[in-house]
């Protein structure tokens, strides 16, 4: 009771303190991840419409200034994130490339950090536990997958991030129901929506949930009539503000975006190392992403998730039979739970069963992952008012054990958290799933050989699927006066990643020009190797 009454009276300081160690260790750290291969295509579309936004105002005062050859060189994919980041940079004159990608992955960190803050302040409200909360961004940060992304993935955990924002704008919306608040959720559907395609499902789900929980009776549903359609109207409206592709022919243009963002991800074929077998993206098993999420996440989550939504789902037959009765609704907790629950669920079935070309484990979908969180808590929450003493004890030292693990693993590896498999399957997957898809290693290995070579020009090829191209925009200007990217038939370095995907193998290993002088490991396992060209 003393240790209780203490942290209580000390709650506030511990919570900033718990805030200010996430926030000073993510930015002292955030110019050691490397860059993706999407880094540049997404960057430049964004940089058109910049672009372009900035002569459609223009042209407002100015007859003479054409839009059409703007236009033109706009892409439908979203642009959310980057077109930020473009302004961002434009407003504080950064234009080497280096810097902005730097500046991405602050900007990228500090999205991350914002939603941590704001997951925080919903599980509190949603427990009524500050020390649930704090357990709460401990799983989530201590997941190493999501905080390595958190730097550098702008596609994924953004959306994540946006998602979060999302349900906590619809939380305050249930409480609300007030200008207000239906403006703020209706700015963030929008959001979710422009920043990638999967935002319609959990937008669909919380149509569906709420017309079903107000349809009941008749002067319900007129009550909430008049907050569905300013709900609708503004969500709308913020799509179009927020997306200048739109601007144009926002009907047709919306249409053509959803259908070219549809058939562009089905178009894209790679080569997956899956069980052991390189099998193509559109050939892939229903388990794809079951199975990544399964030897990803850490072990104590996958335990409190499983048991939470067992425990939850004993909670929907009764929920859905006090539905029956007309004059039943449920309240906001329910709510929440019921959408949280049922946009997991959807979501994975339908990725399952409609996406046919599956590729980059479960990516995709991270923005499930606070879900999955969401239902480790709403165990622990029930397990704290109910368990003995004994077995409370237990649950904490397993949950610490884990915490623990990932932890020091996480410091044993920086910044190669992106690697992570949990304990149960890594001996496993290292050797039969794939690992760097997305050329993230690229930055160390040609650190390592800059440091290692003496040459004024450095001929470098990156053997497999990607590309050296970001990651050599990512080099300061001294050392991209080094650095040449040539084929392999004149390289003096090769580094292989062993991404196989869809480029001819040049067999490195097996060529006598060539020795291995550096392999990058990763628990055990060779990730990178580079080799170097015998004088």
């Amino acid at each position: 009771m003393l240790q209780k009454n203490v942290f209580l009276k000390y709650e506030k300081y511990f919570v900033l303190t718990f805030f200010a160690l996430i926030f000073f260790t993510g930015w002292s750290i955030v110019g050691d991840y490397g860059v993706t291969l999407d880094d540049y295509i997404y960057y430049t579309n964004a940089e058109n419409t910049f672009i372009y936004v900035k002569q459609f105002f223009l042209s407002l005062l100015n007859d003479e200034i054409k839009l059409s050859s703007y236009r033109d060189k706009l892409k439908e994919f979203p642009i959310v994130y980057e077109l930020l980041l473009v302004f961002v940079c434009q407003l504080l004159k950064i234009n080497d490339f280096q810097a902005i990608y730097l500046t991405a992955h602050k900007l990228n960190f500090l999205i991350f950090f914002s939603s941590l803050l704001i997951f925080f302040r919903f599980i509190k409200k949603r427990f009524e536990s500050t020390l649930i909360s704090i357990l709460g961004i401990s799983l989530l940060i201590l997941s190493p997958r999501i905080f390595a992304e958190s730097f550098y993935n702008s596609r994924d955990i953004f959306f994540m991030c946006l998602f979060i924002f999302y349900f906590n704008s619809l939380l305050y919306y249930l409480e609300s129901k007030n200008f207000k608040s239906i403006l703020l959720f209706s700015f963030f559907t929008a959001l979710l929506i422009n920043a990638k395609i999967l935002g319609l499902l959990p937008v669909a789900v919380f149509y569906l949930l709420y017309v079903y929980n107000f349809l009941n009776t008749k002067k319900g549903f007129l009550e909430e009539k008049n907050n569905l359609l300013k709900l609708i109207f503004l969500s709308f409206f913020f799509i179009y503000i927020l997306w200048p592709y739109l601007w144009n022919d926002p009907f047709q243009n919306l249409f053509l975006a959803l259908r070219d963002m549809l058939k562009g991800h089905e178009e894209i074929i790679l080569i997956n190392y899956y069980f052991g077998e390189y099998i193509s993206s559109d050939m892939m098993p229903w388990h794809y992403r079951i199975v990544w999420f399964l030897i990803s996440t850490p072990v104590v989550i996958l335990f409190l998730f499983f048991i939470g939504v067992s425990l939850f789902f004993k909670k929907i037959i009764t929920l859905i039979d006090l539905s029956l009765n007309n004059k039943f609704r449920l309240n906001n907790n329910n709510f929440i739970d019921m959408f949280l629950f049922l946009t997991f669920f959807l979501s994975f079935f339908i990725v399952l069963e409609f996406n046919k070309s599956k590729f980059g484990g479960w990516r995709h979908i991270y923005y499930l992952y606070p879900i999955v969180i969401y239902f480790c808590l709403y165990f622990i929450n029930y397990f704290k008012k109910n368990a003995k003493t004994f077995h409370k004890n237990l649950i904490k030292f397993l949950i610490a054990l884990n915490l623990s693990y990932t932890f020091y693993w996480s410091i044993q590896n920086h910044p190669h958290q992106y690697l992570f498999f949990n304990f149960l399957s890594k001996n496993y997957a290292y050797k039969n799933f794939d690992l760097d898809w997305w050329g993230v290693s690229h930055k160390s290995s040609i650190e390592y050989i800059l440091q290692d070579s003496k040459k004024d020009k450095i001929l470098i090829y990156a053997e497999g699927f990607t590309n050296l191209k970001d990651t050599y925009l990512y080099l300061d200007n001294k050392n991209k006066d080094r650095v040449v990217l040539v084929d392999y038939e004149i390289a003096d370095y090769v580094i292989d990643n062993r991404m196989r995907r869809v480029r001819a193998n040049n067999n490195i290993r097996e060529n006598n020009n060539f020795k291995l002088i550096y392999d990058l490991i990763v628990s055990d396992q060779i990730v990178t190797s580079i080799y170097k060209k015998i004088e």
